[in-house]
């Protein structure tokens, strides 16, 4: 696991051992004792919101991510995160699901649907994964016709994608832009798959490469990136910790599969801490970026 912010002082988690299979109950049982809300913070939004728009209409910025944090009351022991971990496997089985327990500072679980980078040394693949609407299951993709906003919001992040790993691999094919479905969300999303450079000896050292230049995106953070991502350490007004940071499995020898943290909590002395965000670009509204962020957390908030 990686934080968000590498300047925040939050380590780098790894965890080490033999991979076993363990059996997921196909009918998991729902939880008797539902979350009890304890902060929202509109206000708290609203006042970042307007300082985020304030950048974007001055032009400093073309694209920000604001994100928040909602607190609930939820006891957290072993047997009720891992019921929840398999409800979330049950709900959610086209998303990477995992569950973290950290030494002293409780537990992290996420159903994210974003691949930072994920393949083999000679074949990699990324994605750009960029706007967002709340669709049931029950709307055939095909019919979903997207806003002007959300198309820009995922263009601006295909483009950083596009040239951020051109130094580093060859772009062997591109897939998208297409409606990709996550639960009750829907995103727009173009996929890369990757090479590694034609005069490469070692192709494997390529993974930290990649890494380095894709985290954070601006699917999480903004353009352009560096200064965004001070914006965010500075006017957000709170810290995300793992929260849109990379979670995974790395294998530089093997296949690794990263994955960006979104749809996230961080369960910790009887709180559950739920995370989500979204891009902000200069038409967007306080009212619909709220939303966004109120349908993120369901995500994990319907898995408790």
């Amino acid at each position: 696991m990686i934080p968000y912010d590498l300047e925040s002082g939050h380590d780098v988690l790894l965890f080490e051992g033999v991979q076993q299979p363990i059996p997921i109950t196909q009918q998991p049982t729902p939880d008797t004792q539902s979350p009890t809300q304890i902060t929202q913070n509109p206000s708290s939004y609203a006042k970042a919101f307007a300082t985020f728009m304030s950048a974007l209409q001055k032009g400093e910025f073309t694209k920000l991510v604001l994100s928040r944090a909602s607190e609930w009351e939820w006891e957290t022991d072993e047997a009720r995160l891992m019921a929840a971990f398999n409800r979330a496997c049950s709900l959610y089985p086209r998303m990477m699901i995992y569950l973290a327990q950290i030494p002293g500072e409780g537990a992290w679980m996420g159903c994210t649907p974003e691949i930072l980078v994920s393949g083999t040394a000679n074949h990699y693949r990324t994605m750009a994964l960029a706007g967002t609407m709340s669709v049931p299951d029950t709307v055939p993709v095909k019919n979903i016709v997207w806003s002007e906003k959300n198309r820009k919001e995922q263009e601006i992040v295909a483009d950083y994608v596009r040239e951020t790993v051109s130094p580093y691999v060859r772009i062997l094919e591109e897939e998208g832009p297409y409606t990709s479905r996550a639960g009750q969300l829907v995103h727009l999303k173009t996929e890369f798959h990757l090479a590694p450079p034609l005069n490469a000896d070692n192709p494997s050292p390529i993974i930290h490469h990649l890494i380095k230049a894709l985290h954070p995106t601006p699917a999480v953070c903004g353009l352009p990136a560096k200064e965004a991502a001070a914006f965010i350490r500075e006017n957000e007004g709170y810290d995300r910790e793992y929260y849109s940071g990379v979670v995974g499995m790395l294998d530089e020898d093997n296949e690794t599969n990263l994955f960006v943290n979104l749809r996230c909590g961080h369960f910790h002395n009887g709180k559950a801490i739920l995370y989500g965000g979204g891009g902000i670009l200069k038409d967007s509204t306080l009212g619909s970026e709220w939303n966004e962020t109120n349908w993120k957390m369901n995500t994990i908030l319907t898995t408790l």
